[in-house]
């Protein structure tokens, strides 16, 4: 993970937290819009928890829009779409999402919620 650059305004989050290929497996948390008023330029609102190969899309296309739950297990590489097995095409839409989250949600409107080690690691 690179160094967050503090001085950099507005900063989208794929400049300071993933590798262009977001197959980071080392990161642990989830990462959210800090209020509920905020949202990407598309109007959309998401928020991604990860845990190693283990991905989880929270994503609301608009206010008041029915959320849609993303669950991806790299490990098995499957694919769960509001608790239902997902297709080819709702995997392709997830990764877009996620692309779009990276590359249009800036640093300043986020926040990360990193769980606490375990006194076992």
């Amino acid at each position: 993970m690179r160094p967050v650059a503090y001085n950099f305004h507005m900063a989208k989050l794929e400049d300071v937290i993933f590798s262009t290929n977001r197959e980071d497996r080392q990161f642990v948390g989830t990462i959210a819009f800090r209020s509920d008023e905020l949202s990407l330029p598309d109007g959309s609102s998401m928020a991604l928890g990860i845990d190693g190969g283990h991905w989880v899309l929270v994503y609301q296309r608009g206010r008041g829009v029915h959320f849609t739950v993303y669950e991806y297990d790299s490990n098995k590489q499957a694919l769960r779409v509001d608790k239902k097995p997902g297709s080819d095409e709702d995997y392709k839409e997830m990764k877009k999402l996620i692309g779009y989250f990276f590359s249009h949600a800036r640093t300043e409107d986020l926040i990360t919620i990193i769980p606490p080690r375990s006194s076992h690691d």
